[in-house]
């Protein structure tokens, strides 16, 4: 009897699993939670890193508003300048003023989680850091933003950063405009982190402006990479092509550029990035001649110059289509910088040897 009563149960509890084969499981309750701030970390003089107990939504923590400094000694408080943030979505990177070595409180509020759970309010304290800054300054935003477009011929460009910039080490040779001109005289505001440019664009061409990576912060962290502003007084863009190849090309090579020239005057009319296949394009209106040179730097530290047999010139149709082939050759690299402000000397030099 004892062991009929055992296999009873056995059998019944068999039958029941067997029963449940099949169901879905009750779905998971859905995030009602919201995030929490679990630390404060002073990554340098400038930067404070924080920390979420998960992923963060897009909105929020771009909003400066949402974030507090308070000097828990006197009460005073500060606004930071920039925040944004990190890939993984349960950290913040923020931009600060340099602050004096005494003790704080970051003060966060209206931060919501990847589900739209608001966290109303937290407070980490935190003593800042004295290390130098050593992370580079972003390009926070352009206007007109960074694409093709209809612009003013006579207007200006406004462009935010994510810190404060040195401006007494900044001037136009840290920018390059073809078939436009750009007002020296540079306007910044307060905070050192909104530059405004007055520009004149050439009518009825394609103008490009060029923020290279040379402009730094004020612990002396320049860009890290180069941003292109491309504007027109024309109501469609231009439809003339120029398709380029690039013979000898070294697969090891890494931020290539090629600048475009006319050949009458050597003024610079484009500059394009060529990709990984060595093809690249410019496009342009007017019917005339010009010249290709290029600058490439590599991994092992050297830079390559393209000039042909001396000189390239193109002598563009109405048609809309042109090709042509060129070689790359190298030298030794002392100076990126020097050596895109040389072009216009190493095309008189040519020019004028033939």
């Amino acid at each position: 009897m004892k062991y009929s009563i055992h296999s009873f149960i056995i059998l019944t509890l068999i039958l029941s699993l067997l029963a449940n084969c099949g169901k879905k499981l009750p779905p998971t309750s859905p995030d009602r939670w919201p995030p929490k701030l679990l630390n404060v970390n002073p990554v340098d003089a400038h930067h404070l890193q924080c920390y979420f107990s998960e992923r963060l939504d897009t909105i929020s923590p771009k909003k400066l508003e949402n974030f507090k400094i308070l000097n828990t000694e006197n009460g005073e408080t500060t606004s930071i300048i920039y925040s944004q943030r990190e890939k993984k979505g349960d950290e913040i990177l923020l931009t600060i003023p340099k602050l004096t070595k005494e003790k704080y409180s970051l003060i966060i509020f209206n931060i919501r989680d990847a589900a739209g759970n608001l966290m109303k309010k937290a407070e980490k304290s935190f003593i800042p850091s004295l290390k130098k800054d050593t992370i580079p300054p972003l390009l926070v935003s352009t206007k007109p933003m960074r694409f093709h477009t209809s612009a003013p011929q006579d207007s200006i460009i406004i462009l935010r950063f994510s810190e404060p910039i040195d401006s007494t080490h900044i001037s136009s040779n840290d920018f390059i405009a073809t078939n436009m001109t750009i007002d020296p005289n540079f306007i910044w505001d307060r905070t050192l982190t909104k530059l405004t440019i007055g520009y004149k664009l050439s009518k009825e061409k394609l103008c490009k402006f060029f923020i290279l990576p040379f402009v730094k912060d004020l612990s002396g962290n320049p860009l890290n990479n180069m941003k292109i502003l491309t504007l027109t007084t024309a109501d469609i863009l231009p439809k003339t092509k120029l398709n380029i190849t690039v013979t000898n090309f070294k697969k090891s090579l890494i931020k290539p550029y090629a600048f475009l020239f006319y050949s009458k005057d050597t003024l610079l009319a484009d500059i394009v990035t060529i990709d990984t296949t060595a093809h690249f394009s410019f496009y342009f209106l007017p019917i005339d001649s010009f010249i290709v040179y290029t600058l490439a730097e590599d991994s092992v530290d050297t830079t390559g110059i393209m000039f042909g047999n001396k000189r390239i010139a193109f002598y563009p149709d109405t048609s809309g289509i042109m090709n042509a082939s060129v070689n790359l050759y190298f030298t030794k690299k002392k100076n990126l910088l020097s050596q895109l402000f040389n072009i216009y000397n190493t095309i008189t030099e040519n020019i004028k040897g033939e």
